[in-house]
């Protein structure tokens, strides 16, 4: 019993949870249906029809007319064809929602505010159009009213300004005339009730008038230009011109006169350019005038400034030639009295004599340099780069001089140092020699003979190279390094061939304690003495008695040598401090 209570109490929890959604639902519908009826309400209230009946009795014709019949059109079709639809669609919503069919009345709700919206944006267009239509007329008013008073001020100007005109006044006026007839038509359409093509007139006579100012602009400083400053500044450089004619100035071609002729043309034509209104080629001429006019006052300029810098630079170079042709004359002598006795390797006499040759061909040139100005034939900025080239060719000259001098200074020095080297190699083989010689050697191998005798002819041909009459520092200098290299070598062959010897001799003292009963080693003692006495090949003889010492008392040869070479050190070191 009790479970069944629970039951049916759950239930009625369940319906009462239901009717309360649906209620909720049900309101919140009716809030969307009347914002619904409101917004249809309003849409349809304008008072668009008003519009249209005033538009009717203005008597539209043309472009007016045609935009007025298709919005009108537009507006009959959306009354007939969707207000109604959209009045049944809310009404048939509202009896949905009133029967609690809220899920249908929700969905019909969603697609009547579709079906609304798109019926505003329409009758809005609609609207905003027509009422444009109706506007266009009074704006048109009031943009020709705007548009004339621009058009008579700039006719105004023009008449009472037209001396900063010139010739451009009957093209303007020709201008001005085209746009009184536009005026004419657009009150033509404007009477007859097309406004739209009236303002599409009005649009063209604006930008006109605009391009028609901007033109009234940009005459007065052409024409300014072309009729006065221009002709001014002719007139000035002609007078000058003449006037350092008088003074004996020359100038380079193209003429300035003829120059001046040629802009006079350029003027010409330009204004004639300006009388027909072309303003991009006056602009462009006009630039172009006035670039060539600063290059004629450049020209005029340069020309006086040149003859200053003239008389200057004609003393610098006239001082420089001569001081060039006397630094290379003595360059020539002392160049032809070194090759008495030196070789000149790298034909400095034929360079000085090229230079030589090279200055009194500048001389030439500022002779006749010089003779133009005392004709009164020079053009003196011509005048100018002809003694500035000279300047610097003789400044690259004189750095060229300097380089062979510096180059030819050092021969005296050499052939000296030279021939204190020969005296030094001299006494080093002597000295060699000597050493050899107190060894007592039974002989001297064929290799070590041949090595001396060829230093010591390459000593006795630089010694006959020297005492020639012409001597080739350089050729000598190449020689002098190759043969210190050869002595070098030949000094350290002959204490490799003092040390073998003498190693070879205390080898075989030592080995005498052996050799009695050694059979072996008696062998190898006998086979390095012949070496030693009959071949002369020390190094041999060593590496012989060597081996056989170290088969026999292994390291006994190493402590050999070191006892050898450092009693040798020592007594060099005592050498030294003797000699100290």
């Amino acid at each position: 019993m009790q479970s069944w209570i629970f039951v049916v109490l759950g239930l009625l929890i369940v319906v009462l949870a239901v009717v309360l959604y649906a209620a909720v639902k049900r309101g919140q519908n009716e809030k969307r249906i009347s914002q619904l009826s409101d917004d249809f309400e309003k849409m349809t209230n304008q008072p668009i029809y008003k519009t249209i009946e005033q538009l009717e009795a203005m008597n539209l014709a043309g472009e007016s007319h045609k935009s007025f019949e298709k919005w009108r059109n537009v507006y009959y079709k959306l009354i007939n064809d969707k207000f109604g639809v959209l009045y049944q669609n809310i009404t048939d919503t509202e009896k949905a929602n009133q029967s609690f069919k809220l899920f249908t009345a929700n969905k019909m709700i969603e697609s009547t505010t579709q079906q609304l919206e798109e019926a505003q944006s329409e009758n809005s267009d609609v609207a905003d159009s027509l009422n444009r239509l109706v506007r266009s007329s009074e704006q048109n008013k009031v943009e020709i009213e705007k548009l004339s008073t621009k058009y008579r001020e700039m006719r105004k100007e023009v008449l009472t300004k037209s001396f900063d005109y010139g010739n451009s006044v009957d093209a303007f006026e020709d201008r001005l005339s085209d746009v009184d007839k536009q005026f004419e038509q657009v009150r033509k359409l404007t009477s007859q009730g097309d406004h739209l093509e009236a303002r599409q007139g009005l649009t063209d006579i604006s930008k006109k008038l605009d391009e028609l100012k901007d033109i009234m602009v940009r005459i007065p400083p052409r024409y300014h230009e072309l009729n006065v400053e221009f002709p001014d500044q002719l007139t000035e450089i002609k007078n000058v011109y003449e006037k350092m004619r008088a003074d004996h100035y020359n100038f380079t071609k193209p003429g300035i006169l003829e120059t001046v002729a040629l802009l006079h043309n350029k003027i010409t034509v330009t204004s004639q350019a300006l009388g027909n209104l072309d303003l991009p080629l006056v602009e462009q001429n006009n630039q172009g005038i006035v670039t060539q006019i600063d290059e004629l006052y450049d020209r005029l300029q340069e020309e006086i400034d040149a003859k200053k810098e003239v008389e200057q630079l004609q003393k610098d170079t006239s001082e420089f030639l001569n001081h060039a042709s006397i630094s290379v004359t003595n360059l020539i002598m002392s160049l032809d009295h070194l090759s008495q006795n030196y070789v000149l390797t790298h034909n400095e006499l034929e360079e000085a004599r090229r230079m030589q040759s090279e200055t009194a061909d500048m001389h030439k040139e500022y002779d006749i340099a010089i003779q133009e100005i005392a004709d009164h034939q020079a053009v003196y900025t011509e005048t100018v780069k002809e003694f500035n080239e000279i300047i610097t060719n003789l400044n690259e000259m004189q750095a060229k001089q300097y380089q062979i001098s510096n180059g030819v200074s050092g021969l005296f020095e050499g052939e000296k140092v030279a021939k204190q080297n020969v005296t030094q190699f001299e006494l080093s083989l002597k000295n060699i020699q000597r050493d050899v010689e107190q060894m007592h050697l039974p002989g001297l191998p064929k290799s070590y003979t041949e090595y001396f005798s060829m230093v010591s002819d390459e000593v006795a041909k630089l010694k006959n190279n020297l005492n020639q009459v012409q001597i080739n520092v350089e050729d000598i200098t190449k020689q002098m390094l190759m043969t210190q290299e050869d002595l070098n070598t030949l000094t350290q062959k002959s204490e490799d061939l003092h040390d073998a010897a003498v190693l070879t001799e205390q080898a075989l003292q030592y080995a005498n304690r052996y050799t009695y009963g050694n059979e072996t080693l008696a062998g190898a003692a006998n086979e390095a003495k012949r070496i030693y006495n009959q071949e002369f090949d020390y190094e041999m003889a060593l590496d012989t008695i060597a081996s056989a010492l170290d088969q026999v008392e292994p390291g006994s040869f190493k402590r050999i040598e070191a006892s050898y070479y450092n009693t040798n050190a020592d007594n060099e070191a005592q050498d030294q401090d003797d000699a100290e």
